[in-house]
Protein backbone atom coordinates (compact mmCIF):
# COMPACT_ATOMS: atom_id res chain seq x y z
CA UNK A 1 0.00 0.00 0.00
CA UNK A 2 1.43 3.59 -1.14
CA UNK A 3 2.04 6.19 1.19
CA UNK A 4 -0.68 8.25 -0.32
CA UNK A 5 -3.29 5.05 0.26
CA UNK A 6 -2.79 4.52 3.39
CA UNK A 7 -3.33 8.62 4.16
CA UNK A 8 -6.53 8.04 2.60
CA UNK A 9 -7.74 4.88 4.20
CA UNK A 10 -6.23 6.77 7.71
CA UNK A 11 -8.78 9.72 6.81
CA UNK A 12 -11.60 7.86 5.67
CA UNK A 13 -11.20 5.66 9.55
CA UNK A 14 -11.38 8.49 11.11
CA UNK A 15 -14.23 10.29 9.14
CA UNK A 16 -16.26 7.51 9.89
CA UNK A 17 -15.45 7.57 13.52
CA UNK A 18 -16.63 11.33 13.64
CA UNK A 19 -19.77 10.42 11.83
CA UNK A 20 -20.64 8.16 14.82
CA UNK A 21 -19.48 10.25 17.38
CA UNK A 22 -21.71 12.88 16.30
CA UNK A 23 -24.71 10.45 16.09
CA UNK A 24 -24.15 9.29 19.42
CA UNK A 25 -23.32 13.10 20.91
CA UNK A 26 -27.43 13.83 19.41
CA UNK A 27 -28.57 10.94 20.58
CA UNK A 28 -26.96 12.29 24.30
CA UNK A 29 -28.53 15.25 23.80
CA UNK A 30 -32.03 13.68 23.94
CA UNK A 31 -31.62 12.82 27.54
CA UNK A 32 -29.09 15.38 28.89
CA UNK A 33 -30.47 19.11 28.11
CA UNK A 34 -27.97 21.17 26.03
CA UNK A 35 -27.18 23.55 28.65
CA UNK A 36 -25.47 20.63 31.01
CA UNK A 37 -23.82 19.63 27.88
CA UNK A 38 -22.26 23.14 27.37
CA UNK A 39 -20.13 22.82 30.74
CA UNK A 40 -18.88 19.40 30.45
CA UNK A 41 -15.15 18.57 29.35
CA UNK A 42 -16.07 16.58 26.77
CA UNK A 43 -17.70 19.35 24.99
CA UNK A 44 -15.13 21.60 25.52
CA UNK A 45 -12.65 18.80 23.87
CA UNK A 46 -15.11 18.76 21.04
CA UNK A 47 -14.78 22.39 20.40
CA UNK A 48 -11.07 22.25 21.03
CA UNK A 49 -10.59 20.08 18.30
CA UNK A 50 -13.44 21.63 16.19
CA UNK A 51 -10.98 24.90 16.63
CA UNK A 52 -7.81 22.73 15.27
CA UNK A 53 -9.23 21.65 12.26
CA UNK A 54 -10.25 24.91 11.34
CA UNK A 55 -6.45 25.81 11.71
CA UNK A 56 -5.04 22.66 9.59
CA UNK A 57 -8.11 23.29 7.01
CA UNK A 58 -7.44 27.14 6.77
CA UNK A 59 -3.63 26.34 6.21
CA UNK A 60 -4.35 23.97 3.76
CA UNK A 61 -6.95 26.54 2.16
CA UNK A 62 -4.57 29.32 1.99
CA UNK A 63 -1.56 27.50 0.35
CA UNK A 64 -3.61 26.10 -2.06
CA UNK A 65 -5.61 29.56 -3.03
Amino acid sequence: MSLTELIERQNMIIKEQADVIDNLFLLLLQYVPGEELDKSKEVQKINHVAVMKECIDNAICSREG
